[in-house]
């Protein structure tokens, strides 16, 4: 019995082609129109290559899976940095109109594009989102200030007198014996298998907090209640007074701190130990079950808070602040280069994944078929884009054009995934698609002269600019209906 494999569903080369640079020429107009071709161009640039690192997922390697994360990651820094730049938001919604349609026409929507898309951003904003704030601390010395503040404040009440120092040493030797009955198992486990430092240390030193006897609990009260009055310091150093030279020695080796030193530098050796565990251990659950897939899937955010460190101590972060405008130079002087780059292309990572997720449900119940979902992403970004620009004071032929091309995008992608998923990727398809294509695009083009002509006569009433732009909108709507109409009835 022969088995015969599920269709591909996918869009045909020359139907994905086309709708992607359709999405790319409508996008650059109404850029243009709006005054941001530079910013629409790197916008659409950034979806470019976004799209070519989501066609690498497709692989199984895991290092065309790590160049899919940087192509990622890189896009979503084109339209961070869109944003930043203040270029507005046609340009940003052309670069995502484009990513979505060139995605749509590189791979098949479905889980193994959306699960790793899903993985890279999930990995890479979460290395963004730690290294930022890493570097934000060092950058507004969160990190220094606090350890003054602890360990000032932690010496100055343990060194008050002689009796608060005895007691905090006994403290320090308490923790010590506790935390080395947590801490030896886990050097066990990092050192080699021949070294067996737990029954060394151990059988030794193996005593806890629990096992020391009730007396010494009961003389440990006493001295911390003596410590806490304003009579117990001075009834203590009248007893140390009393032992003459034994006295005077217990004095100076609590007052000299090397008692302390010691065993405050050895809690610090246990404590960081702990430390490294903990970090270990979250490292384990956020690799998963294939830790070098998911170093694969950060490879983006890893690369990306290295540029950026780079930057924040170059003369580019000045140069990137002073160019952004006087918010951004004030973050990258207040917050650190660092932290501001990884922190915006995080959220500007989280921002698109989510914004696309959720404009894909809300349009796929009126996409004939759910693996065009993205073409339909890309047709909604690009009416909303004609939208703001219209509003913006764009020319009336670029808003035209923009839902025009819209529409185009739509209903070319969605016949290149519906002959790809019946028919498959490979058979002679070009010439059923180019005639279908030149039938959706003389539509688009005659709903174009057929609004501009309304528009022009419609204008030539008034030079009302705010009456212009209410008759601008209600031809727009007329426009979008019209052609929508035409195309399903070619269908």
């Amino acid at each position: 019995m022969v088995e015969v494999s599920a269709p591909e569903r996918r869009a045909t080369p020359f139907g994905g082609t086309l709708a992607v640079l359709v999405a790319a020429l409508a996008g650059l107009a109404l850029g243009i129109a709006d005054g941001a071709t530079a910013a629409t161009a790197a916008s659409v640039g950034g979806g470019v290559v976004a799209a070519l690192g989501v066609r690498a997922f497709q692989s199984e390697a895991n290092a065309r899976r790590a160049v899919g994360s940087v192509g990622v990651v890189t896009g979503a820094l084109a339209f961070a940095g869109v944003a930043g730049f203040e270029a507005g938001l046609v340009a940003v919604l052309a670069g995502v109109a484009v990513a979505a349609a060139a995605v749509n026409a590189a791979a098949a929507v479905d889980s193994d594009l959306v699960d790793p898309l899903g993985s890279t951003v999930w990995r890479s904003a979460s290395v963004l989102v730690v290294g930022g704030g890493l570097a934000l601390g060092v950058s507004v010395g969160a990190f220094a200030a606090f350890g003054r503040v602890a360990i000032g404040g932690l010496v100055s009440a343990a060194t008050q007198n002689d009796l608060v120092r005895l007691v905090v040493l006994q403290i320090e030797i308490l923790l010590v014996f506790e935390l080395v009955y947590w801490v030896v198992p886990i050097l066990d486990d990092w050192l080699p298998e021949d070294r067996d430092l737990r029954a060394k240390t151990l059988d030794r030193f193996g005593y806890r907090i629990e096992d020391v006897s009730r007396g010494y609990w009961l003389f440990f009260v006493f001295q911390l209640v003596l410590a806490l009055t304003a009579w117990g310091p001075r009834w203590f150093d009248a007893f140390l007074g009393s032992l003459s030279v034994f006295g005077t020695a217990i004095r100076f080796a609590l007052r000299s701190g090397v008692l302390h030193g010691l065993f405050a530098g050895i809690l610090a050796a246990l404590v960081a130990v702990l430390v490294g565990r903990g970090v270990q251990m979250a490292c384990v659950v956020w690799a998963g079950r294939d830790p070098p897939r998911a170093l694969a899937h950060a490879t983006g955010g890893l690369v990306m808070l290295a540029v950026a460190a780079v930057v924040a101590v170059s003369p580019l972060a000045d140069a990137l602040g002073a160019a952004a405008g006087p918010s951004w130079a004030l973050a990258f002087e207040s917050l650190g280069a660092t932290a501001t780059i990884s922190g915006t292309v995080a959220v500007a990572l989280l921002a698109v994944a989510a914004g696309g997720t959720v404009v894909g449900h809300a349009v796929q119940p009126w996409v004939a078929d759910s693996a065009a979902t993205g073409f339909a992403v890309a047709s909604s970004a690009l009416v909303v884009a004609a939208l703001v620009a219209s509003d913006g004071g764009a020319s009336a032929l670029a808003v035209f054009v923009g839902v025009a091309g819209a529409l185009v995008v739509l209903d070319v992608g969605t016949n290149g995934v519906e002959l790809g998923t019946q028919i498959g990727r490979v058979a002679e398809t070009r010439a059923g698609e180019a005639t279908h294509a030149v039938g959706s695009l003389l539509v688009a083009a005659g709903g174009v002269a057929l609004a501009l002509l309304t528009a022009f006569v419609m204008g030539s009433a008034t030079i009302s600019v705010p009456a212009w732009r209410a008759r601008l909108a209600v031809v727009l709507s007329l426009v979008a209906v019209l052609c929508f109409v035409v195309l399903l009835g070619r269908e």
